[in-house]
C-alpha cells in the first residue's frame, strides 16, 4: 500500500539548508568587515513570456522540462541565488496568499540548487523536470544575497502542474462541506461517521481505487474501503469514513489510491485531526 509521503522530511531539508545558507552569509560578512554596503540584492526582471518567478502562476505539465530564467542586481556585487522548489501542501510562507484546498500527488518531489552570482547584474536560470508522479501547487522560493552577505526578502512563485498521466481524484464533499470553503484542516471525532462524496477518474479506465484513514503516529490504517471501478473512466463514489470509536487523538490523514487499466497508480489525500 502507497502512503502518503509527508512535508516533515522536505521542511527538515528546507531548515537543514536554511541553516547552511545563513552559514555562508556569515562568511561573506566576516570576509569584508570594514565595507560600508548595506543595500541587499534585488529581482530585476522585466516579465517578457518567459516563466519567471514573478509571474503570477508559472504553468507545467507533467512529464516535461521546465526552465525559470530570471535577472538580478546588487549595486555593488552579487554574490549567490538560492532556489528552492517544493509542495505547497501544508504550509505557507508570509506574505504569500494562502492556496486553500488542493490535492497534490507526488508532494515528496523537491528540489534545492544554488548558483554564484557575478557582477552588478546577472541572469540565473533553474531547470527542473517535472515528474510524471506530480500534480498540484508547488512553491518556488527564490532567496538571493549579495557579495557581503546581505540578503533580500524571499520571493516565492507558484507553480501550477497538469498532470493527464495519472488517476484523478475531485471531492465535491466532505461531511457535508464543499471542501474549497475549509479553513485549515478538518476535525473529526472518535465515533464519528463522515461521508465523502466525489469521483475518480481516468481516461484509460480505472481498475482499482481505495479510500483509507491512517493515523500518522505509526502509519496504522483505521479504517479502509475499496471504490467500485468496474474498469470506467469516470467512477462516482459516496463513502461513509467510520472513525473508530477509540481512535487516539492526533494527526490522522485521509488517503486516495488508485491505479487505471494501464497500472499507472497513484495516490492523493488531506490531513485530518482526530479530537
Amino acid at each position: 500500500m502507497t502512503m502518503i509521503q509527508h512535508n516533515k522530511h522536505n521542511n527538515n531539508n528546507t531548515m537543514n539548508f536554511n541553516f547552511q545558507w545563513a552559514f555562508v552569509a556569515a562568511i561573506f560578512v566576516l570576509s569584508s568587515c570594514g565595507t560600508t554596503d548595506t543595500e541587499p540584492p534585488t529581482i530585476c526582471t522585466e516579465l517578457t513570456g518567459t516563466p519567471s518567478v514573478l509571474d503570477d502562476e508559472i504553468e507545467a505539465e507533467a512529464g516535461t522540462t521546465v526552465t525559470v530564467n530570471d535577472a538580478f542586481c546588487d549595486d555593488t556585487e552579487l554574490g549567490e541565488v538560492r532556489w528552492d522548489l517544493h509542495s505547497a501542501e501544508g504550509h505557507e510562507h508570509e506574505g504569500e496568499e494562502e492556496e486553500g484546498f488542493v490535492l497534490n500527488s507526488g508532494t515528496d518531489w523537491a528540489l534545492l540548487e544554488t548558483q554564484a552570482l557575478e557582477g552588478t547584474s546577472a541572469g540565473g536560470s533553474f531547470t527542473f523536470d517535472v515528474p510524471l508522479t506530480a500534480r498540484g501547487v508547488w512553491d518556488l522560493v527564490v532567496s538571493i544575497v549579495d557579495a557581503e552577505g546581505n540578503a533580500a526578502a524571499d520571493i516565492v512563485g507558484e507553480v501550477h502542474v497538469e498532470n493527464d498521466h495519472i488517476p484523478e481524484f475531485t471531492l465535491q464533499s466532505v461531511d457535508g462541506v464543499d471542501p474549497a470553503t475549509w479553513e485549515g484542516e478538518p476535525v473529526w471525532a472518535p465515533g464519528n461517521t463522515v461521508n465523502v462524496v466525489g469521483a475518480v477518474s481516468d481516461s484509460d479506465g480505472m481498475e482499482i481505487a481505495q479510500l483509507l484513514l491512517i493515523r500518522e503516529s505509526d502509519e496504522t490504517v483505521v479504517w479502509s474501503e475499496y471504490v467500485d471501478s468496474a474498469g470506467e473512466a469516470v467512477v462516482n463514489f459516496s463513502k461513509d469514513v467510520v472513525v473508530p470509536a477509540d481512535a487516539e487523538t492526533g494527526e490522522y490523514h485521509f488517503e486516495m489510491e488508485a491505479t487505471d487499466l494501464t497500472g499507472v497508480e497513484m495516490h492523493t489525500g488531506f490531513h485530518v485531526e482526530v479530537e
